[in-house]
């Protein structure tokens, strides 16, 4: 049984957030698109746009992860509208072949997950799409496999997570005939992460050279000697930029200098203050 927290409880929590100094707010939870199902003529999208209009002083809004099948025209027309709703969704795919999501017993087609997407890029050009894979499910074939891997280079996804089916004691596919070897399974992991490596490059570089904004999370602390922080665009490139630890929690322009995976690197531009936007 899903419950949905109350809207306005929603509205509150989010102002006290803003209040505190936080930026950025994640909507998550167990079916995050499904959201006002057990409320009266109420959903997702207005929460949304409610949210957005009552809330003052928060500059980003991201949804967690929804699933496909909840993206209705209304949601997908709010994203585009909103001035703080960012452009990344977590969409989960699980596969990107029909037969296949037909033994997890998942109620979409790839026709339709298609379709989304499609709307989704109309009404938002720039939109960084994140995805989860399981990979190896009982029965899945070569053929099957390779229809999951040519639909996620076609569709374009940003970032993967790649999972290799595990066997859960008393699921129904735990019981399937034709479990997947684990070497089979392994190798075609890996194959989905060379992707994901070579998708996540293709979408950053499309911002090589432009202006963006980061909220510096942490210090970079691969290189100990460098003074560096690093957070998230609002489409979900990780950025690192030379900066000190009091950038931290602020909004900050960086200029994206070299597009890379697992992170971009970036340069100090300035950091946007209240008082400055007023003028």
């Amino acid at each position: 049984l899903m419950r949905s927290r109350d809207p306005q409880e929603v509205v509150r929590q989010a102002q006290q957030l803003v209040d505190a100094g936080y930026m950025e707010i994640v909507l998550t939870g167990i079916h995050t698109g499904g959201y006002g199902e057990d409320l009266k003529d109420y959903n997702l999208a207005q929460l949304l746009r409610d949210i957005e209009n009552n809330v003052k002083g928060l500059k980003r809004l991201r949804i967690s992860s929804i699933e496909a099948s909840q993206l209705s025209d209304e949601v997908i027309d709010v994203l585009r509208d909103s001035k703080i709703v960012v452009r990344h969704l977590h969409i989960p795919i699980q596969s990107g072949s029909d037969t296949v999501l037909k033994r997890m017993r998942r109620k979409y087609t790839m026709e339709f997950f298609e379709n989304r997407l499609d709307r989704l890029r109309v009404a938002l050009p720039d939109l960084a799409i994140t995805s989860d894979v399981i990979v190896g499910f009982p029965g899945e074939t070569e053929e099957e496999f390779m229809e999951t891997f040519n639909f996620i280079r076609d569709q374009k996804f940003s970032e993967l997570h790649v999972f290799p089916y595990s066997k859960r004691t008393g699921t129904p596919a735990a019981r399937m005939e034709n479990q997947v070897d684990e070497d089979v399974k392994n190798e075609r992991v890996h194959r989905l992460i060379t992707l994901n490596d070579q998708l996540a490059v293709e979408y950053a570089s499309r911002f090589e050279g432009e202006v963006l904004e980061i909220i510096p999370e942490e210090a970079y602390k691969l290189d100990s000697a460098a003074n560096m922080v690093e957070g998230y665009t609002d489409n979900y490139l990780k950025v690192v930029i030379p900066g000190s630890e009091d950038l931290i929690g602020k909004l900050v322009r960086v200029k994206i200098t070299k597009a890379g995976y697992p992170y971009n690197e970036g340069q100090f531009v300035r950091v946007l203050d209240e008082v400055a936007e007023l003028v």
